[in-house]
């Protein structure tokens, strides 16, 4: 076979047309038809990121020794799974460049390319260059989106092209690749890059909330102390301040309840009697907050979340769940004959 007849045979049995050809060798699709057609040949230094992409030798195309092929990869990956641990991001870009332009199919190095395009032009003050390396990012992460079939480097791809974009003040384009994410927590945190204004600090604060509730939840899930339980309530004062807790009334009432198990264990019964009082009170608030509709915060790093809320048809209110709570813990045994206790359980 000519060589035009063996590039056009190899780029078929790799499903490509000859735009995909030409734009992973950064070239016009009209220089791989006239290469097709036998009217050209290719520039010499084309010759290794053609083998490398068909994965062939140039010895196949016009002559390359595998061995060294493969000791030049080698050298390759051994430097793309450590660039993250180069501080010279310059050196690194450098790297990528030749990385890709040898391997232009290798996905994994088109994605690095486009992290140090990225990186290298964070510090930049020329906006000239700044610009040009993000959009030669974005044009490299598209690559990534449109030809891996790692779903690992296809998120990160999509990570990073929605950063890109909102770098270069493309932030509409930007949400849209933000919107391909699954996974709605990462979706959430991507969806920041491309707010702006309250819309920006209004989802900002509710990806907040549901972290603090899971922060809540794990520093008490293992460690059941009077530390923990401190913790919690010191968290929530500082946050809200005013005191609006909202459903946190909840995580308070039951957060009381158990700082008052410890409290019985160490018999010191007087400092259980005031928690439950407290828990009480979070009790007879939370009922509140269940026979309304709308959920606002007020302090000032939560007042723009504003939820629906289902209203409870139940007759069995949290009140009802915190006597209930007091009734069946032998736990309190020791303070249940007491007028503060014997009143708490009043409805």
């Amino acid at each position: 076979m000519t060589f035009g007849q063996t590039i056009k045979t190899l780029r078929r049995e790799a499903n490509m047309t000859q735009e995909n050809l030409a734009e992973l060798l950064s070239i016009s699709p009209q220089a791989v038809s006239r290469w097709e057609t036998n009217v050209a040949m290719p520039d010499i230094s084309l010759l290794p990121p053609l083998a490398n992409l068909f994965n062939v030798t140039t010895d196949y195309l016009l002559g390359m020794d595998t061995y060294q092929k493969d000791l030049r990869k080698a050298e390759f990956d051994e430097a793309f799974h450590q660039y993250w641990n180069h501080d010279d991001k310059e050196k690194n870009y450098q790297i990528a460049v030749r990385a890709v332009a040898e391997y232009p199919g290798n996905m994994e190095y088109v994605e690095w390319l486009a992290s140090a395009e990225y990186y290298v032009a964070i510090p930049k003050s020329d906006d000239a260059e700044y610009t040009q390396l993000l959009e030669s990012a974005v044009k490299h992460y598209k690559i990534v989106l449109e030809n891996s079939t790692d779903q690992k480097l296809y998120h990160k791809a999509l990570h990073g092209i929605v950063l890109a974009l909102h770098m270069i003040d493309q932030n509409e384009e930007a949400t849209e690749f933000a919107m391909k994410e699954e996974d709605e927590d990462k979706r959430e945190e991507m969806l920041l890059w491309c707010l702006e204004g309250d819309e920006r600090k209004n989802l900002s604060q509710s990806i907040a909330n549901t972290n603090l509730y899971q922060l809540l939840f794990h520093l008490t899930f293992s460690q059941k102390t009077i530390e923990a339980y401190c913790a919690v309530e010191q968290i929530l004062n500082i946050l809200f301040p005013d005191g609006n807790f909202q459903y946190y009334h909840n995580t308070l009432q039951y957060n009381c309840i158990r700082k008052a198990f410890c409290l019985c264990r160490k018999e010191r019964y007087d400092e259980a009697i005031a928690e439950l009082t407290r828990a009480r009170y979070h009790a007879e608030e939370m009922t509140k907050i269940n026979r309304s509709e709308n959920i606002r915060f007020t302090a000032p790093l939560f007042h723009l979340i504003e939820e629906h809320h289902m209203v409870t048809d139940s007759d069995v209110t949290d009140v009802d769940d915190f006597i209930r709570c007091l009734n069946s813990n032998r736990c309190f045994d020791p303070i249940r004959e007491r007028a503060e206790f014997q009143k708490l359980l009043q409805k």
